[in-house]
């Protein structure tokens, strides 16, 4: 189980005493052991860090991400991973121009349709809509379609550009959907990162929280971040992270936003696109809670626990050219949480 301390609010000090951390703000002070935390979050500007604490968290292995304004990771520091590294990134490196590069990305967007598909499924046992239980057909449709597409080809640039255009045809039908059932108060039209509506400014702030703690399952698994499968290589960005994030993303982000959302939740903004900073732990808590829970799919792991899990079976499917199998949310199950993800809101301690 990944624990982790989200610090937000302005003006806070992060610093170190002893083995322990300590956060202190206008409302006094908390102390953090490092036995209880695996990363640290920092969610918003204004927070003070000082070196004596970066150096005891890289001593006893905790990452330190800073999330920019939408929730993106601004930069993440985390100790050397001794994980079997050379050898899965030799064979990481090498996938790329074989047949198993195709198979990867096929299997990643096969299994974000399947899940969005389930999501839409999940929502449609609250809400019965016809237009749910069509979209969710048609992502089904399309999931089984990348496997066919990443299997047929020759190899990943021949499979990449058709397996885009399926990924932009679920999100047609999934974000669609979505957009007709929110209430229109809202003003969500459709999944836009730069967009300035409540809904997708707390959509990036989520996503920012799951890229964190998929980059951080990657490199522990050994794994290079900036060399994907799906997502073309781009100078200083973590595209495996990218890739390895969505199949995650509809059970882990989406759905606990969604149904807050439907339940009369709104956040909001300080500007366009720009969560207030209250708003901000009200994200990292709704994820916090699917995090914590035990995995649909994976019964015996918590949902933090499976993101690990599935980054090193990609790094075992690498290293022995054996088929990766991504996550698919099957099965049921409530998602309970409990303790391990504390939140420190912008009243800081207290």
């Amino acid at each position: 189980m990944v624990r982790v301390l989200h610090i937000s609010g302005y003006g806070l000090r992060l610093g170190a005493r002893g083995g322990a951390l300590y956060v202190r703000g206008a409302g006094g002070e908390r102390l953090v052991p490092l036995s209880e935390v695996d990363v640290v979050v920092v969610a918003t500007s204004g927070v003070t860090v000082t070196s004596r604490a970066v150096r005891l968290m890289a001593k006893a292995g905790v990452e330190l991400v800073f999330l920019d304004h939408r929730g993106e990771p601004a930069a993440i520091l985390y100790p050397p991973a001794p994980t079997r590294t050379v050898e899965t990134r030799r064979a990481q490196y090498a996938a790329y121009r074989e047949p198993t590069a195709a198979l990867i990305a096929g299997e990643i967007v096969a299994a974000k349709l399947s899940n969005q598909a389930a999501h839409l499924r999940r929502l449609n046992r609250r809400r019965p809509s016809g237009l749910l239980r069509e979209a969710a057909a048609e992502l089904e449709g399309l999931s089984k379609a990348a496997l066919e597409v990443a299997a047929a080809a020759g190899g990943l640039e021949e499979a990449r550009g058709r397996l885009l255009q399926l990924e932009a045809a679920g999100a047609r039908e999934y974000w669609g959907a979505l957009a007709r059932l929110l209430p229109g108060e809202l003003g969500f039209r459709g999944r836009s990162r730069d967009a300035g509506d409540p809904v997708n400014a707390a959509l990036n702030y989520g996503y920012g929280i799951l890229y964190s703690l998929a980059w951080r399952a990657l490199v522990l698994a050994g794994l290079d971040p900036y060399a994907g499968f799906l997502h073309v290589d781009r100078s200083g960005k973590p595209v495996l992270a990218f890739d390895y994030v969505e199949m995650w993303r509809p059970a882990l982000v989406d759905e606990p936003l969604v149904a807050a959302l439907l339940s009369g939740w709104r956040p909001r903004l300080d500007g366009p696109g720009r969560l207030e900073y209250g708003e901000r732990s009200r994200v990292a808590g709704l994820v916090k809670g699917r995090l914590d829970g035990r995995c649909r799919g994976e019964p015996r792991l918590t949902c933090a626990g499976a993101i690990q899990s599935y980054a090193l079976r990609l790094a075992s499917s690498l290293r022995s050219r054996s088929p990766y199998r991504a996550y698919r949310c099957e099965g049921g199950g409530a998602w309970p949480g409990s303790s391990s993800y504390t939140t420190l809101a912008t009243t800081g301690p207290g």
